[in-house]
């Protein structure tokens, strides 16, 4: 009997070492082909405008993820003439599908999270246009969201923190917008780079984070998240379940010659909240001792009687605040800051829907899993599948 075993495929993974989510990818792909064990990876640690032009002209092989960051690289992944992916979305081309993150979803969730603590005034930090699509996206929906919603926005455009450019010009600039923004204004920068960058800026000029100018980045990159002062907010982008559902396209596209949509995109994991954005910043000082009461004691079964029973209100009183200020009634604050801890022990632990409803304020299990679907279009389930720990 001929034993038939299938030829490993040769994949090249053109991925940059130096930053968490590009990590996080890495593990993703490394995750699939420990699972599937089809691959033969080839994969040299660099930076992200590294691109081994002599290696890879050599190179004969099945497929390529990488991160696109210039257009010679582009160009020289396209003469390859094998399947590629792009993880990095700063160019576009048919013929090279991309997959990232919901970058519209990523901005909603940070603006939402800012108007739950009573921002009105908004500005936006980001690449200068052109530089990268996904940048010029972010900011523009935060643009539309705030004009929407009838609130003051800014924004600025500066040179990427690597990009070798004059540094002391850029952080003059940047420090200037920051001192001309009104105090409790909510900054949301284009990635986490970027937002160390305002918190220099912000201590250049002295003020007060998160009091005088709360800040929020994109991306999670643990080190710098965690090395920043004040410890930094950010939203973490789900990179290693990008990366591994990437690995996945790329094996289907080798196998079948399959033609997959132009672009993928996937939900975010969650905000990951630090100190940088540790406020309330409604001028209703009733308003701002009613929220913190709620984010305080909320896993504990608070009601609408017990946050009317704190302030020394009554409910139309309180309520009439409550939407002048956030925008929303006192229940409608209670149950999304239930929900919202629910994503998060379903994203950070195993522990049984029963035990997450009991730790999150729900006394029937049942009715936060039928509110869960209602809400976010998903059962916990399927929510814990694609966002909690592998």
């Amino acid at each position: 009997m001929v034993l038939h075993v299938n030829k490993l495929k040769r994949v090249a993974v053109l991925i940059e070492s130096t930053r968490g989510y590009s990590r996080e990818l890495i593990r993703g792909v490394a995750q699939f082909n420990r699972e599937q064990s089809r691959w033969r990876i080839e994969y040299t640690p660099g930076s992200i405008r590294d691109l081994p032009s002599q290696w890879l002209k050599e190179w004969n092989g099945d497929g390529i993820l990488a991160r696109i960051e210039t257009k010679p690289m582009l160009n020289a992944l396209l003469r390859k003439k094998v399947p590629v992916i792009d993880l990095r979305r700063s160019f576009s081309h048919p013929d090279i599908p991309s997959i990232g993150p919901d970058d519209r979803c990523v901005i909603q969730m940070l603006f939402e999270h800012f108007r739950r603590a009573g921002f009105t005034r908004f500005a936006f930090v980001s690449t200068v246009r052109n530089y990268h699509a996904a940048m010029d996206l972010r900011r523009d929906t935060c643009r539309e969201l705030v004009h929407a919603n009838k609130l003051t926005f800014s924004d600025i455009e500066i040179e990427p923190p690597d990009s070798g450019g004059d540094k002391v010009r850029m952080m003059k600039k940047l420090s200037g917008w920051l001192k001309r923004l009104a105090y409790r204004t909510a900054v949301i920068a284009c990635t986490d780079d970027f937002a160390l960058q305002v918190l220099n800026g912000c201590r250049l000029i002295e003020r007060n984070v998160p009091n005088d100018i709360a800040v929020a980045g994109i991306g999670n990159d643990d080190c710098l998240c965690e090395l920043a002062l004040p410890t930094l907010t950010s939203v973490d982008l789900a990179p290693k379940k990008i990366g591994y559902n990437a690995a996945e396209l790329l094996q289907k596209m080798m196998d079948e010659n399959y033609v997959p949509p132009k672009t993928i995109l996937f939900q975010p994991s969650m905000i990951v909240s630090r100190m940088s954005t540790d406020t309330i910043a409604t001028e209703d000082v009733v308003v701002s001792e009613a929220l913190r009461f709620i984010h305080v004691n909320v896993c504990g079964g608070v009601q609408v009687k017990d946050v009317l029973r704190h302030v020394h209100l009554s409910r139309v009183a309180l309520e009439n605040r409550f939407k002048k200020a956030i925008g929303h009634t006192i229940f409608q604050e209670i149950l999304d800051v239930r929900l919202r801890k629910v994503r998060e022990l379903l994203t950070t632990t195993d522990l049984p829907f029963k035990t997450v409803a009991f730790q999150t304020g729900f006394d029937y299990p049942e009715y936060l899993m039928r509110l869960f679907r209602e809400k976010y279009g998903q059962t916990m389930k399927v929510f814990r599948k694609n966002h909690g720990m592998k």
